[in-house]
């Protein structure tokens, strides 16, 4: 026997030994960066529309409730709560801050499990917004298409024990609001996802592809309340489907 066939079957071998470790090390990481993208309020939270036009002479205030839970294909179901504040400025335009809890991944957390916080502000502006051929369809001429843009940054501390999350997204939310007295609507937004490195939990800084989409009522009660069923699904390998209500008030002037 030479010794270059030696030399091959020893790195033949090598490779075969080495090969199933670096397999078993990338699925790992892909775990890690879907668990920072759905720690934070983006992946955590389910989407909602943007809001309705409004009064360019006033400013408004709202406030947010939100429940999101997210059923994974692999590991456990994570659930989350949060409030949050939004500003509408000149009827359009909002910037708003989240605050809320999310279960922890008590696979990977354990002992420590429980939950943990999540932190988050996101600005979205309206760029477009028209008349809807759909509403031509249902013989109404107050229909609406809205389109977007958004930003958002989203923390989560703790997520595992020496583990931090932080997120930085932007999306294109697209909305059709029919009718008047309550106005339906349906939303969808594509958008992209990075998982920014904020703590030694792993290598940060990849990106993901997310997209949502869902229904909701405008103008309930007293003109003052919506509400929103939401989905949401960051395309990478393991993630599943976050479903979701979200529920804003907007004090009227």
């Amino acid at each position: 026997m030479t010794r270059l066939s030696v030399t091959s079957g020893a790195v033949a071998i090598a490779l075969a030994v080495l090969a199933p470790l670096q397999s078993e090390a990338q699925s790992l990481e892909d775990d890690l960066h879907l668990l920072r993208l759905e720690a934070t309020p983006i992946g955590a939270l389910p989407p909602f529309a943007l809001p309705m036009p409004a009064s360019r002479n006033h400013n408004y205030w709202g406030a947010r409730v939100q429940a999101g839970y997210r059923r994974e294909r692999h590991g456990p179901d994570l659930l989350a709560v949060a409030g949050g504040i939004d500003y509408q400025y000149r009827g359009g335009s909002t910037i708003g801050v989240t605050a809320g809890l999310q279960d922890r991944d008590c696979d990977l957390s354990a002992p420590n499990c429980g939950r943990h916080a999540m932190y988050g502000a996101r600005s979205r502006i309206g760029i477009i917004t028209g008349g809807s051929a759909l509403g031509s369809v249902f013989q109404d001429f107050s229909a609406t298409n809205t389109l977007g843009a958004e930003i958002g940054i989203g923390y989560a501390p703790n997520i595992l024990p020496g583990m931090n999350a932080c997120t930085i997204d932007i999306g294109l939310p697209f909305s059709v609001a029919l009718f008047q007295r309550i106005r339906a609507v349906t939303f969808l937004a594509p958008g992209m996802v990075w998982d920014v490195d904020c703590s030694n939990g792993g290598r940060g800084n990849r990106a993901s592809y997310l997209g949502s989409f869902g229904v909701g009522l405008q103008q309930v009660g007293a003109r003052e309340i919506d509400v929103y069923l939401g989905v949401q699904r960051i395309f990478r390998g393991n993630s599943g489907y976050q479903f979701g209500v979200t529920v804003t008030y907007v004090r009227l002037q």
